[in-house]
């Protein structure tokens, strides 16, 4: 059995890729099960809704198994302990991490902007069907990541790919499905500051140190009015309980392309120089992974 697992705090990404590669792995064969390594957030259960289909169970121990990693390479993103398992495979769209194996493994890393991307041709290369459900999950990351094609991760291959994806999940409206996924993505109501800081966390080994990232997809900045003092505060609490170096969260107007950073911890003066009236704004900023992340692991040498 392959246990096939994405990222700690999964995203939509990490759960639809879960589940394609473990079809694609079926249909080589072979048996696989997905797993979650937390909660799933609103955008995945309004897709997995949409692609009727049921989450992957929890489970955030893997030792003793063979796994196959989607849509992360860095440990700090694995399971506890994934060292005391065999990584036998390999899905990721990101920089490749601190990941290392005993034996050969197969892995598949591209820069996409999104793991299923990969996905969909890998399965187009091994000539497997790909069924309404899986065809509904891969677009929908894809488009989740992009942010409706709209992010600079974005690449022609992702939009192929929802091209070729979208009649076989049955949508003609691709304008109307985009905007419906990204209603479920901005939707916060009801989640406290700790719940948002969560909601899309990952954490980076950097300079012998940890620091954590996480970002909060909004419509507008002004769905954050009256929490900033609270979300800081849970960064700081963060960087006592756990040793961090730093802990950031990227608020993010998807409609605006304009983030505010919210930051913590040992290494935060190195970021005040870039403040205006208190406040870190970046502009035409909306991906951690090829815009936040960078430019923090400049500033932060």
């Amino acid at each position: 059995m392959i246990l096939v697992v994405g990222h700690k705090n999964p995203d939509s990404d990490s759960i639809c890729s879960a589940l394609a590669a473990t079809e694609l792995l079926k249909a080589r064969g072979l048996e696989a099960m997905p797993i979650r390594q937390g909660e799933i957030n609103r955008e995945t259960q309004h897709i997995l809704a949409t692609a009727n289909l049921e989450q992957p169970k929890l489970r955030t121990s893997v030792a003793g198994e063979k796994v196959w990693l989607v849509d992360y390479t860095d440990l700090a993103q694995a399971p506890d302990d994934v060292n005391e398992a065999e990584i036998v495979g390999i899905v990721d769209h990101h920089r490749l991490g601190d990941v290392m194996t005993v034996n050969p493994l197969e892995a598949w890393i591209w820069p996409v902007g999104c793991t299923c991307t990969i996905l969909f041709n890998l399965f187009k290369m091994e000539n497997v069907e790909i069924s309404k459900p899986i065809a509904t999950l891969m677009m929908s990351a894809i488009l989740s990541d992009t942010v409706g094609f709209a992010s600079p991760t974005c690449t022609q291959k992702d939009k192929d790919a929802v091209l070729e994806l979208a009649p076989l999940a049955g949508v003609e409206d691709l304008d109307a499905f985009i905007k419906d996924l990204l209603i479920a993505k901005t939707d916060i109501e009801g989640l406290d500051a700790a719940q948002l800081v969560e909601k899309d966390l990952k954490a980076y080994p950097f300079n012998e140190r940890n620091v954590v990232v996480g970002q909060v997809e909004l419509a507008t900045l002004e769905q954050v009015d009256g929490m900033i003092d609270a979300i800081e505060a849970d960064l700081e609490r963060r960087c006592e309980e756990d040793s961090l170096a730093f802990a950031a969260v990227m608020l993010t107007d998807i409609t605006s392309a304009q983030t505010r950073l919210l930051y913590k911890g040992e290494w935060a003066e190195k970021l005040v120089k870039h403040e205006q009236n208190g406040q870190l704004m970046m502009e035409n900023t909306l991906s951690r992974k090829k815009q936040g992340w960078p430019w923090l692991q400049n500033e932060l040498v």
